[in-house]
């Protein structure tokens, strides 16, 4: 093929384009055409085709039907492109050029031998997988090459696909081509049988797995004396586990399914939990209700977790629950919380025995104490020393320490705040009864309650208050 040979043939290979431009279409040769970018158009067309079926399934299906259509193209190379197949198959490898599947060169074409080698420079194939972490090769190449080259060569063709170097000229290929038994339609059974093979043993195993999950999840339920049961995000029963000792206040688990929880729950309980349901879709944080149910007169106490469920096949939302009998806890937290109120009424009653205020005479209050004197017990006898005072217009007030051993920073200060505060309220406050360790105690710590008249004894104090009354 001469040099104007093949300026005429890709001039002609460029005539045989046209676009439509009304109408939005593109022809070569005739045959409605379209133009992708290799990548990243096509590229993401193909390449989750390669990811689901495995590279090797994937060259062979494109190869096969890259593959039909290659006589007719023989055809057109020996009769219409050039004298020789070799000159056709260079002529039509400019024409297919001018549409971007690469440049052809026949370097090798040995009909006797039925050998020959194809170089395709920049193919489309290599040059939409440039960079890719996935890579493929040129199945749609090697099945046009081996179609056309068996035509050619008068036998079954295989061609080997061999990375060409390229150099500065960019991407390239090599097809070995050679006679041999092995065809495209037998390789693409083979592969379609391992392909289903490995598809069956992959399912295999999932189901196994997912039965042997179920089991575990059986026996893991079974053991559990919660019940638990899972809803869909319209608020229906998906499953329900119900342990025997839970059975009374729950209806049987295999009518609850695919029924709504209003149908299945108290209607009381049905809205707190479908109200707890709305907070957790909101927020995605787990809720946690408590309620009472009640059933032939016996009341039990249960609380119920809540939480999001994904569903891995639907990929939507559902919730689990997991309600526990709770009524042992909340009782024990009952009967502890009446002991305690039973135990604080005591311990009033006892403090208000030990801090005994008493009218001796008119006007003159006496207060003996005894045990320890804490800030909250100091409190409770300012309160009740200070409203003694006004309701009964005492002028005086009597502290007796007789019965308190033990003095420290704390109570002395305690002490003085209670005769300050009788103070304020126009009163005197005495103190009587201190013993010699808690008088040595108040003055090595200094707390100014040394200051405040004190006597001896109770019968001291009275004595002083009389001859002030005879005096006056």
């Amino acid at each position: 093929m001469t040099t104007l040979d093949m300026i005429r043939a890709l001039e002609q290979a460029r005539a045989n384009h046209a676009f439509d431009m009304d109408r939005g279409v593109f022809y070569t040769y005739g045959i409605p055409s379209v133009i992708f970018w290799l990548n990243p158009s096509l590229f993401r067309m193909l390449e989750p085709l390669v990811e689901e079926v495995g590279v090797p399934l994937f060259r062979m299906l494109v190869a096969q039907h890259s593959s039909l259509g290659t006589e007719e193209d023989y055809h057109s190379m020996v009769t219409t492109f050039g004298k020789t197949f070799e000159e056709g198959f260079l002529a039509w490898g400019l024409a297919v050029a001018t549409g971007g599947w690469g440049r052809f060169e026949l370097p090798v074409f040995d009909r006797d031998a039925r050998r020959a080698v194809v170089i395709v420079r920049n193919p489309w194939e290599l040059e939409m997988q440039r960079g890719a972490e996935v890579r493929w090769g040129c199945p749609f190449l090697q099945g046009k090459i081996i179609g056309l080259l068996s035509h050619a060569l008068g036998v079954n063709c295989w061609a080997d696909e061999v990375p060409g170097d390229g150099g500065d000229q960019g991407s390239s290929v090599e097809f070995h081509v050679y006679p041999s038994d092995k065809t495209i339609h037998a390789e693409l059974l083979r592969l379609r049988a391992a392909h289903h093979e490995e598809a069956k043993r992959s399912l295999e195993q999932r189901t196994q797995a997912l039965l042997q999950s179920e089991a575990k999840q059986r026996a893991i339920l079974a053991s559990l004396s919660e019940v638990v049961f899972t809803l869909d995000e319209r608020g229906h029963v998906t499953s329900y586990h119900v342990p025997k000792e839970q059975a009374a206040f729950h209806g049987a688990p295999e009518r609850a399914i695919g029924r709504h929880l209003r149908e299945v729950m108290p209607e009381a309980v049905a809205a707190l939990l479908l109200g707890a349901i709305e907070g957790l879709a909101r927020d995605g944080a787990p809720r946690e209700v408590s309620y009472a149910r009640e059933r032939d007169g016996e009341v039990r106490f249960f609380s119920t977790k809540l939480s999001i469920l994904r569903d891995p096949v639907s990929e939507r939302d559902g919730v689990t629950a997991i309600e526990r009998d709770v009524t042992e806890r909340v009782r024990a937290e009952q009967a502890l919380a009446e002991r305690l109120a039973v135990i604080e009424r005591q311990q009033q009653v006892i403090q208000e025995l030990s801090t005994p205020i008493l009218q001796v005479w008119d006007g003159v209050l006496a207060l003996p104490l005894v045990g320890l004197i804490d800030g909250r017990r100091a409190a409770a006898i300012t309160d009740s020393l200070l409203r003694e005072i006004v309701s009964t217009q005492a002028r005086v007030a009597i502290l007796d320490l007789t019965g308190v051993e033990v003095v420290d920073t704390a109570i002395a200060d305690h002490f003085l705040q209670i005769v300050r505060a009788v103070e304020l309220l126009g009163a005197t406050c005495l103190i009587s009864g201190i013993q010699p360790a808690v008088a040595q105690a108040v003055t090595q710590l200094g707390t100014g309650i040394e200051n405040t008249r004190t006597f001896g004894t109770m019968r001291g104090a009275l004595m002083s208050v009389m001859r002030r009354r005879l005096r006056s």
